[in-house]
């Protein structure tokens, strides 16, 4: 008997043929257009690339908001030794990532990553203010001390109760109930979240 059921379930059963609608330039343009746009937030939005602002800053530079160009504030300026930047830029790199913004941070958690934060920059500006030739220029520790800390702040705060993440995921299933043949590609698009 199962053997029939079986004969019967692959005799008379096709797999549903599907056929492609054809799409107009329009469309395609359009949805290329939605997935370049979509490519260029996550872009902007993934922490990694504040890291490369945040050397940028520390170092003395300001971007031009005309030209998006990166610029010395003060040409005759001496810029803080490597040593600094590659310090700093190390450690927030621990935590401005993609798992911290896709993270789901209480309140609580928030503020105790910020009191460690804020001990390491206060820690490493001020014992090490010497080999760093900052001694007496307490405008210019505070100045990289708040460029560190409020970025991390930042960071942190997107990941307050996991609302980017719910953002995030919330928009892409909803452009892909929208447009399904978009599914691929977004799920291409995202492949460093994972």
């Amino acid at each position: 008997m199962n053997n029939q059921i079986a004969e019967y379930e692959t005799a008379d059963y096709q797999q549903p043929q599907y056929q492609s609608v054809p799409v107009s330039r329009d469309e395609v343009y359009a949805t290329q257009f939605q997935e370049d746009k979509i490519k260029n937030i996550i872009a902007q939005l993934d922490p990694e690339n504040q890291l490369k602002e945040i050397e940028l800053r520390i170092r003395g530079y300001k971007k031009d908001i005309v030209t998006g160009a990166w610029e010395k504030i003060d040409q005759e300026a001496k810029e803080v030794p490597k040593l600094l930047v590659e310090r700093f830029i190390s450690y927030l790199s621990s935590f401005m990532n993609q798992n911290t913004t896709q993270s789901n941070l209480s309140e609580s958690q928030v503020n105790n990553i910020m009191a460690l934060v804020i001990t390491y920059v206060t820690d490493e500006l001020d014992s090490n203010a010497q080999i760093y030739e900052l001694e007496n220029n307490y405008t210019e520790r505070t100045r990289i001390g708040h460029i560190v800390v409020a970025n991390t702040f930042f960071v942190l705060c997107r990941a307050l109760n996991g609302q980017e993440a719910k953002r995030m995921w919330k928009a892409l299933s909803l452009n892909e109930t929208l447009n399904p043949e978009t599914k691929n590609k977004f799920t291409e698009a995202l492949k460093f979240w994972k």
